[in-house]
């Protein structure tokens, strides 16, 4: 009997709201998938970030199974770009009405990996943490400025056959390749960038259930 990534895809059960392999239902955060996902559009779906190290940090996910955003085609990229917007905008405001401080929405996307184990997913994490450069990406990823990272994560993975890491933040978007970086490097980063304490960037670890559960009960799509 083979095996598909529904058998294997814990984003796969989330998105179809199947048990198995299914976060939300393991951590006893949901029962259905109307109880997690926020939101729905052609090709995504709008859902709390398991691990989340920030409130309203959100999590999008491809309804097909692929390996990045670097594999979606061109209506998919569309669509990203335009759900990218509307939840960018949306958690700002949840951001900002949450806290007086300048709080600013930032993008991360993240690495093509194993087909059994990475799909596409896209997150917003909301910190007061200002907008980050280039060179506050440590080694060995070196982000480059780039106009649109969702095009230029698919002209790495369709031309040049690389792995990338891409960052959205108001105003400007970076790409670099992902060659040599840790598992979770972004979300290593943020908690650097926080001065979060030691270890919490690991959602394996620190999976943030009640973090996530007052996002579900207080979240409205609006």
């Amino acid at each position: 009997m083979s095996t598909t990534f529904d058998d294997i895809c814990t984003f796969c059960h989330e998105v179809d709201g199947q048990a198995g392999s299914n976060l939300f239902f393991d951590l006893g955060l949901g029962r259905s998938r109307e109880d997690y996902i926020f939101h729905e559009s052609d090709h995504f779906v709008v859902v709390p970030c398991i691990g989340a190290l920030t409130d309203w940090y959100l999590l999008i996910v491809s309804k097909r199974h692929t390996l990045s955003v670097g594999w979606l085609d061109e209506a998919e990229r569309a669509d990203l770009r335009a759900l990218v917007n509307e939840v960018t905008e949306l958690v700002r405001r949840r951001a900002c009405a949450a806290s007086s401080s300048n709080t600013a929405a930032w993008t991360f996307a993240t690495r093509a990996g194993p087909a059994t184990t990475t799909r596409t997913s896209t997150s917003w994490p909301p910190t007061a943490t200002t907008t980050p450069s280039s060179t506050r990406s440590p080694p060995p990823v070196a982000m480059q400025q780039c106009m649109d990272w969702t095009d230029s994560a698919h002209r790495l993975v369709q031309e040049h056959q690389r792995s990338y890491l891409a960052l959205g933040t108001p105003g400007q978007d970076w790409i670099g390749q992902a060659t040599g970086a840790p598992s979770q490097f972004f979300r290593r980063c943020l908690a650097t960038w926080m001065g979060a304490e030691e270890g919490t960037w690991d959602w394996l670890v620190f999976p943030q259930a009640e973090r996530v559960q007052r996002m579900i009960t207080h979240f409205a799509y609006r």
